[in-house]
């Protein structure tokens, strides 16, 4: 079982010692914001009885305390979820109680091998997502997809594939579990991941070193294939719509969407590079990042957008988080510093900090989230102090937040610390 510390006023004859091992990972650098913790490892206290312990609801969050970690291989393999967190580590799908601090649930791969696994800019190749979460007839399901590996024996030979299994969100426990055979190939690595959940559609995604990705659509009440496409790797799910790569002729790569329920052909649009990454923009909107541009897409159309900043000269916008209410905020790195911009719905800048165009004096700034009209950042003067500012104005909202967060809702914010360890901080304010 994996132990996470949750630093809670507790009477002492509640306090129990727990010993921390540390769990592998990717060797990433505490972010700035993340301050190294004064108490010493090892023995640090915890809560009796923590499956009655609740943590308190702040919308907006401004300020955060530490409140113990859990061990994952990144953010990216983390969902919140209201007091818990799901997230895929090497062969397992597990439940985690924020506010006890505690485990309750893990769901282990039947036939996973991890022998093709290698690990590439610290980070797992196999689990670049995170779990599915989507409700259908009332019960909530997190959802992940494993490799799969058999040994052969005598005649048969050796065999892979793909093992989707769904959890029971309340329980902890599972739900089912499927899996399929994989044509042969000779591939060094087979990764997998869930892209996210259509309606009871969770849309699954499979690849290899030598073969090219394939999108599957399991049905999560009859657990059977609903849709395939072997010309698309799924991306992300906005809404009905999966975004994605769609492989043409030559292998020509386009940003294309599918019908999350049936795997219909919605549109296709610009071209984009393998490595181009695609996330949420807006509700209507994806943010295309490659090494050498940015644009906004609508994903109704696939029309790109036209947004003040976006492709200027010495003008790199690097980052961009909706902050899930009416705003989007984005990052750039310009000649004069870091620079943070604020959109509206329709596109419009509604203000900018840092950068060419700021002289008002303030300190240099780094975006790290947004969340429901707060934006959290980090100053960039070698103390990595964080600081929320009021996502209408841009003017400094909380001075003294304790953390900026990379990943939150109105509970708990998350950092990822390194070495497999996930940053836990509740919100206090």
């Amino acid at each position: 079982m994996r132990l996470a510390i949750p630093l809670r006023a507790v009477s002492a004859a509640a306090l129990l010692a727990l010993l921390v091992g540390c769990g592998g990972g990717d060797g990433g650098d505490r972010p700035p914001s993340a301050q190294p913790s004064s108490k010493p490892a090892g023995a640090t206290p915890a809560p009796a009885e923590s499956e009655t312990a609740s943590l308190a609801a702040y919308d907006p969050p401004t300020r955060f305390e530490d409140y113990g970690s859990l061990h994952a291989p990144g953010l990216g393999t983390v969902a919140l979820d209201g007091q818990k967190a799901y997230y895929v580590a090497p062969g397992e799908l597990v439940a985690w109680n924020l506010a006890g601090g505690e485990e309750i649930g893990t769901l282990e791969a039947e036939t996973s091998s991890w022998r093709h696994e290698p690990e590439y800019d610290g980070t797992y190749k196999t689990v670049p997502h995170a779990p599915g979460l989507g409700t259908v007839d009332g019960k909530r399901y997190a959802v992940a997809a494993f490799p799969t590996s058999t040994e052969g024996s005598g005649s048969a030979a050796d065999s892979v594939g793909v093992e989707v299994a769904a959890m029971d969100a309340e329980s902890g426990q599972e739900a089912w579990r499927t899996k399929w055979d994989l044509p042969r190939s000779d591939d060094g690595y087979l990764v997998t991941y869930v892209a996210g959940i259509v309606g009871r559609t969770a849309v699954v995604v499979s690849h290899g070193e030598y073969r090219y990705p394939v999108t599957y659509g399991i049905d999560l009440v009859t657990r059977k294939e609903t849709w395939r496409n072997t010309s698309f790797k799924a991306q992300m799910v906005q809404g009905t719509r999966v975004l994605g790569q769609k492989r043409g002729a030559e292998d020509a790569l386009t940003l294309s969407a599918v019908d999350g329920a049936s795997g219909r052909g919605l549109w296709t649009g610009m071209e984009v590079g393998a490595d181009w990454t695609v996330s949420a923009f807006a509700p209507d909107r994806v943010w295309v990042a490659d090494p050498d541009g940015r644009a906004v897409v609508e994903t109704t159309t696939g029309k790109d957008m036209n947004y003040e900043g976006f492709g200027e000269r010495l003008h790199s916008i690097e980052k961009c988080v909706d902050d899930r209410l009416r705003t989007t905020f984005c990052a750039a790195r310009t000649v004069k510093g870091a620079e943070i911009s604020a959109y509206d719905r329709t596109g419009k800048r509604l203000w900018r900090v840092g950068g060419p165009s700021d002289d008002s004096g303030r300190t240099e700034m780094i975006l790290r989230s947004a969340f429901h009209g707060m934006v959290y950042a980090a100053f960039n003067d070698g103390t990595g102090a964080a600081i929320v500012l009021d996502g209408a104005t841009g003017a400094d909202k909380a001075t003294d937040p304790g953390y900026a967060p990379l990943l939150l809702n109105t509970y708990v914010g998350l950092t990822y610390r390194g070495k497999g360890e996930v940053s836990v901080y509740r919100a206090t304010r």
